[in-house]
């Protein structure tokens, strides 16, 4: 997640100037993605935070059978700061952990939520699959929603760039 200076860089990467650089994009790459992630669950047009606020105001209660709002402020919220916090500590691989931790909780969420017809699990919801098998549901909602395909694309690419950073670091 984080990006910082190519001193720190330099002692903690065994291959050289070369590797540094590629480690410090990375970190770059790592906090862009960390900061889309977080933006696109701020933003999101049915759970971000102006659904979540609408909800607080006009039907709190509704937020027991589809937490989505809150999940998505609170969580978007955390990796924007610790992309703060992280830019600066010594140590950046508890920062790696948490943000694999809460993109693939975003992954397995979305995965979960799809695959039960719209939190089917939830007590007082009843499965929504839209006449398609729990597979179908998921990828009919991937191919026919930019925005959450766009955020799907996101947490993996962070996934991918976090590990990347944790097995160099």
């Amino acid at each position: 997640m984080p990006a910082n200076d190519s001193t720190t860089v330099a002692h903690d990467s065994p291959g050289g100037d070369a590797s540094a650089a590629s480690t410090r994009r990375l970190r770059y790459l790592g906090a862009a993605l960390a900061t889309l992630v977080a933006l696109l669950h701020l933003l999101d047009p049915n759970h971000g935070l102006l659904e979540l606020f609408d909800l607080l105001y006009t039907t709190p209660q509704a937020l027991v059978f589809d937490p989505r709002p809150v999940a998505f402020v609170v969580s978007a919220t955390a990796l924007l700061i610790g992309v703060s916090l992280s830019r600066n500590a010594p140590n950046r691989q508890p920062y790696y952990v948490a943000g694999v931790a809460l993109a693939l909780t975003y992954v397995v969420g979305y995965l979960a939520w799809h695959l039960t017809g719209h939190g089917g699990f939830l007590p007082g919801r009843e499965p929504l699959l839209h006449g398609v098998s729990p597979v179908g549901n998921v990828v009919r909602h991937l191919t026919g929603d930019p925005w959450a395909a766009a955020s799907m694309a996101s947490e993996l690419g962070l996934i991918g760039v976090l590990v990347t950073l944790l097995r160099r670091e």
